[in-house]
């Protein structure tokens, strides 16, 4: 009789080009994390992006607008040094993609003025760019829409994944977001790693709410990995892990991580999670939340808390955190919810919830050396990246900025 099992293997592999065995490939010597072994673009057409232009609604052959949206399999390289212009948010959706910067010539590339915001899309690779959000393609919809600040908060991070699945983030600086420079929602096997998150705008007129909002770094619902990064200037959220966005047909339990990551020059918190969910409570209804903060370094300035317990959603039976030193979390929105805090402590587990592959933390005593000697992108430290790093080594300390002018702007990048 034949082997059922065999021959349905067999036609798998047929059918999606033996997907599942590959699966276990690392995406690259030195992925570690939950995205470690994402396939990106591996097999697909070469494609050179050739060009700094943008055109949204007919892109050309060369630009990056035109490359990411084509189909299967592809492998995207830089052949042009410089910074690409995009006049509005670059939305991608088609899967199996390797954005890669190691080989642009000159001091590589910086993508300017569009969100990168990869919806409902998996296996994705992004590797040795820069990404430099600014102010002014926010302010110019505002002009537009004769409004005095935005309307929400679409394509106002520099990077951001929704429903999207396998996907590696690596050596990518990213800053002057006007909300998060990364966000990470309902999202599995995402790592973010070796990256340099720093400088968040601060500019009231850049967000649909709050008049500090400078953040690095938000996630719900995902099973994430962020490691070895450098989070600088900003206010909060570096990174901050949500009980949020999990939905009843979701099958996976929420695992979040931040290892061996260095945070800088914070105002209200170094990271925070909340303890309790904001919206879809019902949907939230035996869910499981782990999250866990182990090997970080935090370097505030004027001593605000290390990691923050959000209380203002009250608290989840699933909830649990780990954090490898207990001291650095501090209560916040405590008043008033004395009768919370027994169940927030008894949330807090003093071994660590899970393990991700390819990832152990490194003794805290090596980690900003480590951190500051390799992080962001790895092609060439431009001036930005270069200031950033030099305020961390001689803790300069300085307010969240309003716009990147402030600082001296995008620098030129086409040196040979």
């Amino acid at each position: 009789m034949p082997n059922k099992f065999l021959i349905a293997t067999l036609l798998k592999c047929c059918v999606f080009g033996c997907y599942g065995l590959h699966a276990q490939e690392l995406a690259f010597e030195g992925a570690a994390g939950f995205g470690a072994f994402s396939r990106g673009g591996k097999g697909g057409v070469v494609i050179e992006v050739n060009r700094l232009d943008d055109d949204v609604k007919a892109p050309q052959p060369g630009m990056l607008r035109w490359a990411v949206q084509q189909k299967g399999p592809r492998m995207i390289h830089f052949t042009q040094a410089g910074t690409i212009h995009l006049l509005d948010t670059l939305e991608i959706r088609e899967p199996f993609l390797t954005l890669d910067g190691r080989d642009a010539p000159g001091q590589g590339v910086c993508i300017r003025g569009g969100t990168l915001e990869f919806k409902d899309t998996h296996d994705i690779i992004l590797r040795s760019f820069r990404v430099r959000l600014g102010d002014e393609t926010t302010k110019r919809r505002n002009r537009e829409q004769g409004l005095k600040r935005p309307k929400n908060s679409n394509g106002l991070d520099c990077l951001s994944f929704s429903r999207c699945r396998d996907v590696i983030a690596d050596h990518i600086s990213a800053s002057w977001s006007c909300d998060e420079v990364f966000s990470v929602v309902h999202c599995e096997n995402v790592t973010v790693q070796w990256c340099l998150i720093s400088e968040p705008l601060t500019n009231p007129e850049l967000h649909p709410y709050g008049d500090n909002h400078a953040f690095g770094f938000n996630a719900s619902a995902s099973t994430l990995s962020v490691h070895h990064c450098l989070f600088a200037r900003y206010v909060m959220r570096g990174p901050q892990f949500e009980a949020n966005d999990l939905r009843k047909e979701d099958a996976y339990e929420v695992k979040m991580e931040a290892v061996n990551n260095v945070m800088f020059d914070y105002q209200k918190s170094g990271s925070r999670y909340t303890t309790g969910v904001e919206d879809h409570r019902d949907a939230a209804a035996g869910k499981h939340y782990a999250f866990q903060f182990m090997g970080n370094v935090y370097l505030g300035g004027a001593e605000p808390p290390a990691i923050q317990a959000v209380m203002k959603h009250e608290v989840h039976s699933g909830v649990r955190v780990h954090v490898d030193d207990p001291s650095l979390i501090q209560l916040s929105d405590s008043k008033g919810r004395e009768g919370f805090i027994k169940e927030v402590q008894a949330q807090q587990q003093s071994a660590p919830l899970f393990a991700s592959p390819r990832l152990q933390a490194d003794p805290v005593s090596t980690v900003l050396e480590r951190v500051l000697a390799s992080v962001g992108c790895s092609h060439v430290c431009d001036a930005v990246d270069t200031r950033v790093l030099a305020a961390v080594r001689n803790r300069d300390w300085h307010k969240p900025i309003r716009s990147q002018n402030e600082v001296g702007g995008w620098p030129d990048l086409q040196g040979n």
